[in-house]
């Protein structure tokens, strides 16, 4: 056999040993994405199951917020950090969907509760306060659907009176 011969023969098991590798790394990359999107759901559950519990240890006091019966400041101050709760969670979910860690079918379920969500008592005040706390797109994609909601005429004694220009200040 001829150095010729023999140089050929190394570039074949090169190139073999080159696409075996490729084709692991790939194997391997697939994994790795399956693994990601399963850790990202698994946390997504975890951080809704700790809301779902607040939410049904507070059972009272979320009924007679979203009846509008005379609400305490610690009420509006409960009301208030429950939609922060709400609001971290779905800037989580709404990443994680844009990253691709989510499917589509879970992010559309996720996005009517919200729709359904920005309609509850006091939010669309609380998301006028802390809207510039989150993200850009995020934002954009909550204004968005607190836009299609209807006025609102407020409930004496339970929503705050609207700012006029000479209250403003």
């Amino acid at each position: 056999m001829n150095w010729d011969a023999l140089a050929a023969v190394s570039q074949l098991f090169a190139a073999i040993g080159m696409m075996l590798s490729v084709a692991y790394l790939a194997i391997q990359v697939r994994a790795g994405n399956t693994l990601a999107k399963a850790q990202s759901r698994h946390s997504l559950s975890e951080f809704i199951l700790t809301i779902a519990a607040f939410r049904a240890e507070h059972a009272d006091r979320f009924a007679r917020i979203e009846h509008g019966e005379d609400l305490s400041e610690g009420d509006l101050l409960f009301r208030h950090w429950s939609n922060v709760q709400v609001l971290l969670h779905a800037e989580t979910y709404f990443h994680s969907h844009a990253l691709g860690l989510m499917p589509d079918s879970h992010w559309r379920g996720y996005a009517r509760y919200m729709s359904a969500h920005v309609v509850s008592s006091g939010f669309a005040e609380d998301w006028a306060n802390l809207g510039a706390s989150f993200s850009e797109d995020f934002g954009k994609w909550i204004d968005a659907l607190v836009a299609r909601l209807p006025p609102v005429e407020p409930r004496p004694g339970v929503d705050p009176p609207a700012a006029t220009p000479e209250t403003a200040v």
